[in-house]
């Protein structure tokens, strides 16, 4: 079997995943330390656009009609992405007409769920700690509760019920009533601001845990109105400070999408020094960016301007990135978070053993790499491609997860007795 360093891309992915001597084995896996995973929680409610004829048949001038209307607008154009639409009711409204599937949302859950289908365990934040999201947390996706990790089956709910953000998911090929998508992709509807989740024993035995961690993963900023961006942010980055000064050095931060760019600018000027690694889809690069289609001048000014590490873009048929780091380490780390990625694109939710599906496809990459960059090193890997997933949904969460495993194997500390198991 080829090296993961040499060969052709579906070589190289068939030695990373080899389950006895790759970095995605079990016996690699088995060595993975604790991830602490924030900052915003929901539940996600699933529903394939063939099934959303209660919407399609909604009288003109309501907002079911104008939802409706966004959703087929999206899909003709394979336009994913995540929308806030003002309509308070909504969620009541689909919940009763359609035929929802719950699942956790929000990238740090999303991440930890994918992590623990691997065996290896992660903390999250939850304040939201109601039954219909208590229900919704898997094995291994730990909860701080009275100072120890927790099983979820050890945490009491509690709270109200939060209405649930709705994922309409749409195939390349399967019409949508007068609409053919020309590629699969989700839209994530928002009804709401639910705004970050301050989970007060997350945050004081994340600080305790940090000195013993892998890695760390904030993001879901978006989820706050634009006007308390700023204020969150402030939060959120005096949290990965502590983490930093406590010694934890791998602290991500994924982007995602927000209703202005100035709202980009306010959390990004929040976040220097308080991070060593940035990520974002390349769709939110160009949308601070328009000319960014080569990632690699946009990559590098974000990582001069953050003072980082590293900053990555993932993209359909590819991901890249440029580091400070051993270029070897990080695209080692990006065809990790390409193949977990993949494997649920196959899979249609979080896969336990990951492998490349035989009908995924290579493309060739854009752009050359590796490239040097004054300090920085651009490198760039092709992604195992499904035209026709089985699910679109955290894709780009499972991809961070899959950088995060091997960024933060080699550098967190034996945590011995200082982790307590759930």
């Amino acid at each position: 079997m080829s090296d993961v360093a040499t060969g052709s891309f579906a070589e190289r992915y068939a030695a990373l995943t080899d389950p006895r001597s790759g970095s995605l084995g079990a016996d690699a896996l088995s060595s993975a330390g604790l991830f602490l995973c924030g900052i915003s929680a929901c539940v996600d409610a699933r529903v394939e656009m063939n099934d959303i004829q209660p919407l399609l048949d909604a009288p003109a001038d309501t907002q079911a009609a104008r939802l409706a209307a966004l959703l087929l607008s999206r899909a003709a154009r394979g336009v994913g992405g995540e929308v806030r639409f003002d309509w308070p009711e909504g969620p009541a409204w689909l919940r009763e007409r359609l035929r929802p599937r719950y699942a956790l949302g929000g990238t740090g859950p999303q991440a930890a769920w994918v992590l623990g289908q691997l065996g290896v365990r992660s903390l999250v934040a939850l304040e939201d700690r109601h039954d219909l999201m208590l229900r919704q947390i898997p094995p291994g996706v730990l909860l701080a509760q009275s100072g120890t990790l927790k099983a979820v089956d050890e945490v009491p709910a509690a709270g109200p019920h939060i209405p649930e953000i709705f994922i309409f998911e749409f195939t390349a090929g399967r019409a949508i009533g007068p609409v053919v998508p020309p590629r699969s992709s989700r839209v994530i509807i928002r009804f709401g601001d639910r705004g970050i989740q301050h989970d007060a024993e997350f945050e004081s035995l994340s600080r305790q845990l940090a000195p013993f961690a892998a890695a760390g993963l904030l993001s879901g900023l978006n989820d706050e109105a634009t006007e308390n961006v700023g204020a969150a942010s402030r939060h959120v980055f005096a949290l990965s400070r502590d983490w930093k000064d406590a010694g934890l050095r791998t602290i991500h931060f994924e982007l995602a999408g927000y209703a202005s760019q100035q709202a980009v600018d306010e959390l990004l000027s929040n976040a220097r020094g308080a991070i060593s690694s940035l990520g974002m889809s390349h769709s939110e690069l160009l949308a601070m960016n328009p000319s960014a289609h080569h990632p690699m001048e946009a990559l590098v000014a974000l990582g001069e301007r953050l003072g980082l590490e590293r900053v990555c873009v993932h993209a359909d048929t590819w991901a890249a990135a440029v580091t400070l780091n051993d270029p070897r380490e990080e695209e080692l780390a990006l065809m990790a978070g390409c193949a977990i990625a993949s494997a649920r694109a196959a899979n249609g939710a979080p896969a336990r053993d990951i492998s490349v599906s035989p009908s995924a496809e290579f493309h060739p990459l854009p752009f050359e790499a590796p490239v040097r960059k004054g300090r920085w090193t651009f490198v760039a890997c092709a992604s195992p491609y499904l035209d026709k997933p089985a699910a679109t949904l955290g894709l780009g969460d499972s991809f961070t997860a899959g950088c995060l495993l091997i960024l933060g194997r080699a550098r967190h500390a034996n945590a011995g007795q200082n982790l307590q198991h759930a």
